[in-house]
């Protein structure tokens, strides 16, 4: 699956062909394509045409997902708050996407869904290992007001963002995703993707936005938030469309989390071992 959407001149009905062998990656896709994320008016039962409308990003993106969700499905979620991190994932995922959309000098705002997904993946590495020892970083980081990353390198001697830029190298994601990835804690963005950063910056902030209230308390709320957030005046957006942003986001990620199997993850063992991108945990 992973060589037909790298080569572009794999055919929509090769796709297809081999999205239906698998019956659980059909189902996700058929899920997904019918959710309030896409807003179609019809529903669309034919794989061949949501192959079509999703496009070969979108598929990779399920891909992911699904990848994601089956590597990291084996938790202790009493120590590791594993749905609400999906939940901050695709929120920030959504945003970055919608952001992206409504910004004229950006060509590919797909992008910013994949890299809003991955954005955390080094949390889920570094939890993997050791679910007991990040529960109890979380902890200490919220107990004492302090950043999670500041507690990592005193607990870790390593970052979740350093551990997650490795993997993601590892796999040869392409280097704009992993830049994000890299950035979505820095506040300066500078070098040829300032705008992408900046975005999966903001949109990484804007997931933990509360929207609540009429539509006045709802826009003296986000401008007050964004006054808390240095720099987000780089992602090039208005605060009325990332309100915007932000809306969809609280109304479409509990869909989209359950297009991609995050909620029970009840994932198809079958899936085919190349989509594990060979990931070996235990050695990063």
């Amino acid at each position: 699956m992973t060589e037909l959407l790298e080569n572009e001149s794999s055919s929509g009905a090769k796709i297809g062909e081999a999205v239906q062998s698998d019956p659980a990656l059909t189902a996700r896709i058929l899920k997904l394509i019918n959710s309030a994320y896409y807003g179609l008016q019809n529903p669309v039962t034919s794989i061949s045409q949501a192959v079509t409308l999703l496009g070969r990003q979108q598929l990779k993106q399920v891909l992911v997902g699904s990848v994601l969700a089956g590597v990291f499905k084996d938790f202790d979620i009493t120590a590791f708050p594993l749905r609400d991190f999906w939940q901050h994932c695709i929120k920030t995922a959504i945003i970055g996407r919608q952001l992206g959309m409504q910004n004229a000098r950006v060509i590919d705002h797909e992008v910013f869904f994949t890299a809003g997904l991955l954005h955390d993946i080094g949390r889920l590495v570094i939890a993997k290992v050791n679910p007991g020892s990040y529960g109890q970083i979380l902890g200490l980081a919220r107990a004492e007001n302090r950043e999670v990353i500041e507690v990592e390198v005193e607990k870790l001697g390593v970052t979740h963002i350093e551990v997650g830029v490795a993997l993601l190298e590892k796999w040869g994601i392409p280097g704009l995703i992993t830049q994000c990835v890299k950035k979505h804690h820095d506040a300066d963005h500078i070098g040829s993707f300032e705008i992408e950063t900046s975005i999966v910056y903001l949109a990484n902030k804007l997931s933990r936005f509360d929207l609540s209230g009429d539509a006045e308390d709802e826009e003296r709320a986000i401008t007050d938030f964004l006054s808390k957030i240095p720099n987000w005046e780089k992602a090039k957006c208005t605060a009325e469309q990332i309100t915007i942003a932000c809306r969809l986001a609280e109304e479409q990620w509990l869909e989209v989390m359950e297009s991609l199997g995050m909620v029970d993850l009840d994932i198809d063992d079958s899936l085919d071992e190349t989509f594990l991108f060979n990931t070996d945990l235990e050695k990063l």
